[in-house]
């Protein structure tokens, strides 16, 4: 993937060295955490200065809040993609469907939408090997790629913070996870960043789900919450599109703990 989407820029014309250097940062990072770990403290400081490479290659001035959230919306993506990779073409499924979602909102906004779609065909000829039962898979190397470069098209069309905290919404199922993760730790005293088996996927397959069902459906979830996020900014508009997108992510988490979903089993 990171072959294909940085290859394709350069034959068309179109090469983003900040991202090229960025996402080559956590390619590095992930094949090294992939042989040989690394710990959750030089992993973070090494994600934060690929944000910083990719944040400071951003045109103009958008000021000191937009970079804070930015950098902030890179580390959160590259994690929330890593935590989700759990079964075998779940991360791609969900992440193929988000790729070609920002491509629609870029084409909306008159942003730059080939980079969405190159992904987006780079995670499709990768889903023919990863879906079940896989042969090729992420690992932390493409795990932490694919959210670098969904953060960075998150980037590309948002223009101000609100809207870019709007758009961080199109992380979706990704984000949901993350913070159900972080939470349902936290509420049963387990540590943070020590991995267990209860994601929400996890307790999917637990139900007796199997892995290509689990997939579609997260697929199919992520697809409905990019929908409303469209729909939120569109009738809404900015600031009251981000406020009922965050009612709706309360209403959402309390539904999972109603559900189970926040129990360590």
């Amino acid at each position: 993937m990171f072959l294909g989407v940085h290859l394709a820029a350069l034959a068309t014309g179109e090469l983003d060295v900040g991202l090229l250097l960025a996402s080559s940062v956590v390619l590095v990072l992930g094949l090294v955490d992939d042989r040989r770990g690394v710990e959750p403290g030089t992993r973070l400081v090494v994600e934060i200065a690929a944000a910083l490479i990719l944040i400071l290659d951003l045109p103009g001035n958008p000021g000191i809040l937009f970079y804070l959230l930015a950098g902030g919306l890179v580390v959160f993506a590259i994690n929330a993609v890593n935590l989700f990779d759990g079964l075998d073409g779940l991360a791609g499924s969900v992440a193929l469907v988000t790729a070609v979602g920002l491509a629609v909102v870029a084409q909306g906004r008159g942003a730059d939408f080939d980079t969405a779609l190159t992904l987006a065909a780079a995670l499709a000829g990768f889903l023919i090997l990863n879906w079940h039962p896989a042969r090729v898979f992420l690992g932390n190397a493409g795990a932490y790629f694919l959210g670098l470069c969904l953060a960075n098209l998150i980037l590309e069309v948002s223009d101000g913070p609100v809207e870019l905290i709007l758009t961080s919404g199109f992380l979706g199922l990704l984000a949901i996870d993350l913070l159900v993760t972080l939470l349902r730790r936290r509420l049963n005293d387990r540590p943070l960043f020590i991995g267990d088996r209860s994601h929400i996927y996890d307790q999917l397959r637990d139900k007796g789900m199997s892995v290509p069902t689990v997939a579609l459906l997260a697929a199919a979830t992520q697809a409905v919450l990019l929908v409303l996020v469209i729909l939120a900014e569109r009738y809404l508009g900015a600031t009251w599109g981000l406020i009922t997108l965050v009612v709706v992510l309360v209403i959402l988490l309390a539904a999972l703990d109603r559900l189970g979903f926040l129990r360590v089993d």
